[in-house]
């Protein structure tokens, strides 16, 4: 039998339930979905919770979802999304947020939980914005796209030292600009 595209399963899984359609992009993804969340979990089953995770919102959501692109795409756009989330959600993710311990918080910020984070987000990408190109690409590689030092080294033709540099000059731009707000 030959091997139907992507789209053709898509639709049988989305119009007729097809469980076998389903399980065939299932076997199609699964690897290399698995690789790219390991690559930036380094956890094996948070790499595999989180594949998990994609496939079964994919079946849950597939008569509400409209795919447009390639099926590939919107699966790694998915696991993308699910890993951040991850972050967001687990320790890694308090841990990326130490640097604001000993920030003091204003009376204003300490009347509702939502508007601090909202607050904070808001200083964040605004003190962000406002940085060179240069030590803004370095920062998102790392903050938002959890690259590593050495990899955003290799990846901007840098020196791992320069990327070490624009971090600590981007967070401490942060760290000033939350400081001043209290």
């Amino acid at each position: 039998m030959d091997r139907l595209p992507d789209i053709v399963l898509w639709e049988r899984m989305r119009v007729q339930d097809d469980k076998a359609a389903f399980d065939e992009l299932y076997h199609r993804y699964w690897e290399q979905l698995y690789i790219a969340a390991y690559a930036r979990l380094h956890q094996d089953a948070d790499a595999k919770d989180c594949v998990q995770d994609v496939f079964i919102a994919l079946w849950q959501k597939r008569k509400d979802l409209v795919i447009r692109e390639q099926f590939a795409a919107y699966l790694h756009v998915a696991l993308k999304n699910r890993v951040f989330n991850h972050f967001r959600h687990s320790t890694t993710y308090q841990q990326r947020l130490d640097i604001f311990a000993d920030i003091v918080v204003s009376p204003l910020f300490k009347a509702d939980g939502p508007l601090l984070l909202n607050e904070m987000q808001r200083i964040i990408a605004a003190t962000v914005a406002a940085m060179p190109q240069r030590m803004q690409d370095i920062y998102l590689l790392n903050r938002r796209d959890f690259l590593s030092i050495d990899d955003i080294a290799t990846r901007l033709g840098i020196s791992r030292q320069t990327v070490k540099n624009q971090l600590t000059l981007a967070l401490g731009r942060i760290r000033e600009q939350l400081l001043s707000c209290k």
